[in-house]
């Protein structure tokens, strides 16, 4: 199957932490992508009040307390998020948003189940398969918006980040002929999804 014939979806998350287990989502930025276009006008961006906000993590998001005393809390926009993520995930170590959805969609007693798809797991492969790979290759987020000659705007903003996945999703499949959907699932076979971990 041809990858513009598949849906993906751009996922980014803000959270109070990285503990997918204890910690809460407090933005939420979804990005279909169809035909392989990235399709802005179809993005959505919200902000979910916690059950407890967490100030340490403001020097990351930069959300504060005050930002989420009028959003919504997950419940009321449940059905809303779902709908969003009618597709392939894509991300940035996507696993841990994915959990993080996983495990509140469930909360919330709503099934999800989707197939992913990790930008960072993806670099990894056209580094080692196409002569590129260095002692230490750097694969953080920031080293692949420079690598893609992409401009830092506002970063750790869940829009602005989802769309830089997207957006380096979109052309690492350009540049280096990943045109089905057979050939992407069997390159994510082959990588580990521990890789991500040494990067968050």
């Amino acid at each position: 199957m041809r990858l513009e014939d598949v849906t993906f979806v751009a996922v980014d998350l803000e959270t109070t932490g990285l503990d997918f287990k204890r910690d809460e989502i407090i933005a939420f930025a979804g990005i279909p992508m169809k035909d392989m276009k990235i399709r802005l006008s179809e993005a959505s961006y919200l902000t979910i009040c916690p059950e407890r906000y967490r100030i340490d993590g403001m020097k990351y998001h930069g959300i504060s307390a005050d930002d989420l005393k009028l959003s919504p809390c997950f419940e009321d926009v449940a059905d809303h998020i779902l709908a969003v993520l009618d597709g392939i995930l894509v991300g940035y170590c996507v696993e841990v948003d994915y959990r993080f959805l996983q495990r509140y969609l469930r909360k919330s007693g709503r099934s999800f189940s989707r197939k992913t798809v990790d930008i960072a797991i993806l670099e990894r492969w056209i580094i080692d398969r196409h002569g590129r790979r260095r002692t230490g290759e750097d694969l953080s987020f920031d080293a692949l918006l420079k690598r893609y000659g992409l401009k830092e705007y506002y970063r750790h903003n869940a829009m602005a980040d989802a769309f830089f996945s997207a957006q380096i999703f979109q052309i690492q499949c350009m540049k280096y002929n990943i045109d089905s959907m057979e050939k992407l699932t069997e390159i994510l076979r082959v990588c580990s999804a521990d890789e991500c971990a040494i990067m968050l």
